[in-house]
């Protein structure tokens, strides 16, 4: 056994993870927009608008990355 490790830091994984399970990420960032939006006020609105547009970036990222795949075939 080797004792060679590949330290890849927790965004990257979150990243990638998010770009394989793309309509799961979608769902919680349309879900999250939707409460950013309607339901919650001030500096929490805000927090909640950007984190679900992160989740919607890293969807339509996986998403790209699904239908260059599929073009390449």
């Amino acid at each position: 056994m080797s004792d060679i490790a590949i330290d890849i830091p927790f965004p990257v994984v979150a990243m990638i993870y998010g770009a394989i399970y793309w309509p799961l990420t979608l769902c919680v960032g349309a879900v999250g927009l939707y409460v950013g939006v309607t339901r919650l006020r001030g500096v929490w609105r805000v927090v909640c608008v950007v984190i679900a547009l992160l989740f919607i970036v890293d969807a339509g990222a996986g998403i790209y990355k699904s239908v260059s795949q599929g073009l390449n075939t």
